[in-house]
């Protein structure tokens, strides 16, 4: 960090040293090699404990891939890295990819069941974990998982003081040891390929059970590099703060697109609004990208005007519809530049952007122009199976030659995403523009089917947010007498109450009848899950919920 206590990236922009590390004239295709040519001094991620330079991180990643190696570990083996945002869950990764041992992420509030299902399915056949994080609760649920489900598990690595209770037949290790300075020289370890997997991740599996999406060395390095290029990271003194967990797809695209740009990380281990609004300032951040609710949250604890005058952007992703209407002029109003994104866990986070320059009611949408020069995307009917003409609203079909190299042990499911012609089916409602850009309209699941039209909920919900005393609304489908009608749910201010004959006149004054709710709800808080990218409502709760509550005679239950 320089005097002022901003991130010093440690190499001088427009330097020779500066150009040829980022021009990719000798692109890396190994995760590791995205470290080569940063000067030792450059700080490449900041944690609690402070920075931590190139030089370090890429001495402790070798010396940790010699020491697995030494215990076992082996190419073509698998690793659960299940740690917070903190350097060493990179260190980790880094000397994993060198093994060309593949990382499986796990999030630090899985339970049991969870944790079984990914090291069972997987067959990883080591753990990196603290014990002492959250009041040990990975050690307990580690215990806990039936030792049939960690069959293949042979070595538990431990960060920090604290102790994981021994399970039988696994041998236990300190991460401290394994990266500590060795007097005689370690050899070296570079035995993973390009064409390795790299990383496996688990989809949400909110209507079957997750599978596993296998992404290889090189094409995840080739998306990060596309990726910096197309947010503008590669370009001098920038840096990005990371409130994400890495053990997402988001945030994993974010921590290796700001390495392989050889820019400064700041880590969060969990998002905290005003802990993020103070790493802006603090470091001078150039960049940030996360869901539409963080950047709102962040925005409601700063005053108005310009608070961060370094940030550049603001990428997000809809995770939150109903803020599609009040985000916009939010974050004008403070000087953030808006930018939307589209990705999936097949083909990680910013397979597209929205364009910086594009106008502001394009930018606050998700989707845009693939980052990839070689990508591109189309949209078919999903009932005929035409292919669709720019603006008109279908499934999103997208190719790129950095997507996943299929789904881990499930060729049937790997043949049904992909089309004949490599196309990935994302299950995403969007519409192509003319310059090969797209807008994301919501997931199939979540449209709403009703008198023969597919609706957006989020028309129906912008109306109704902004009713007086209304904070969240969510809308869902459920059958009534009538048919199938949507139903809305809100959460009110403290001390308002809905008036539902009010909401419902809105409603008819500004949309078509059949969009109009047959009921409206207030309830006292919106059911939700977590997740790696932040809390997601959970429809399918709201669609039970709005079905137990209208009655065959169209009269209601109390909400």
């Amino acid at each position: 960090m320089n005097e002022s206590g901003m991130i010093d990236s440690g190499v001088p922009a427009g330097s020779p040293d500066s150009d040829t590390a980022r021009s990719g004239a000798c692109a890396p295709s190994r995760l590791f090699e995205m470290l080569d040519g940063a000067p030792d001094d450059a700080t490449m991620v900041v944690g609690q404990q402070g920075p931590v330079t190139y030089g370090r991180m890429r001495a402790e990643s070798a010396r940790l891939a010699a020491r697995l190696k030494d215990l076992g570990l082996r190419r073509g083996d698998r690793l659960a890295l299940w740690l917070p945002n903190i350097p060493e869950w990179l260190t980790t990764a880094l000397a994993c990819s060198r093994l060309g041992v593949a990382v499986v992420p796990m999030n630090v509030r899985l339970g049991a069941h969870e944790v079984a299902f990914l090291l069972s399915r997987a067959r990883c056949r080591a753990v990196v974990l603290a014990p002492g994080y959250r009041n040990g609760a990975c050690a307990d649920v580690l215990r806990a998982v039936d030792p049939a489900e960690r069959a293949a598990l042979d070595l538990v690595v431990t960060l920090g003081e604290a102790e994981a209770a021994p399970l039988d037949g696994v041998r236990q290790t300190r991460f401290a040891d394994l990266i500590a300075e060795s007097p005689l020289p370690l050899p070296e370890v570079a035995d993973g390929r390009p064409e390795d997997v790299s990383l496996i991740l688990a989809t949400s599996g909110t209507t079957s059970a997750p599978k596993l999406v296998q992404h290889t060395q090189e094409r995840n390095t080739r998306h990060a590099g596309d990726a910096a290029a197309a947010v503008g990271l590669t370009g001098p003194g920038t840096s990005l703060l990371l409130g994400i967990p890495m053990c997402g797809a988001f945030g994993y695209t974010l921590a290796i697109t700001t390495i392989r740009a050889q820019r400064p990380l700041v880590l969060m281990e969990a998002f905290v609004p005003e802990d993020a609004a103070r790493l802006l300032v603090e470091h001078g951040i150039t960049h940030m990208l996360g869901t539409d609710d963080m950047l709102d949250k962040i925005l409601s604890v700063v005053p108005e005007g310009k608070p961060f005058p370094d940030l550049r952007m603001f990428g997000h992703a809809n995770f939150t519809p109903a803020l599609t209407a009040i985000l916009p002029p939010k974050s004008e109003a403070h000087g953030v530049l808006l930018r939307g994104f589209f990705g999936m866990t097949e083909t990680l986070a910013m397979f597209a952007a929205q364009p910086a320059d594009a106008p502001l009611e394009r930018r606050a949408q998700g989707g845009g122009r693939p980052v990839c020069p070689t990508a591109d995307l189309r949209v078919r009917d999903p009932d005929s199976g035409a292919l669709l003409p720019d603006g008109e609203i279908g499934e999103v079909e997208v190719r790129t030659p950095n997507a996943m190299i299929g789904y881990l042990d499930n060729p049937q499911a790997t043949a049904a995403v992909f089309t004949e012609d490599g196309y990935l089916r994302t299950g995403d409602y969007g519409y192509r523009l003319a310059d090969g850009g797209m807008i994301f309209v919501s997931r199939i699941k979540d449209v709403l089917r009703i008198a023969g039209y597919l609706v957006s909920p989020t028309e129906i919900e912008e109306v109704i947010l902004a009713l007086p005393g209304v904070t969240v609304c969510q809308t869902v489908a459920a059958s009534c007498p009538a048919g199938v009608r949507p139903i809305a749910f809100v959460v009110m201010e403290p001390g308002t109450a809905l008036d539902e004959a009010a909401a419902l006149a809105a409603c008819r004054a500004q949309l078509a009848v059949y969009k109009v709710p047959a009921r409206i709800f207030a309830i006292e808080a919106m059911p939700v899950t977590d997740g790696p990218n932040g809390a997601k409502v959970k429809k399918n709760v709201l669609r039970d919920m709005a079905t137990a509550w209208m009655t065959p005679s169209g009269e209601t239950a109390t909400a």
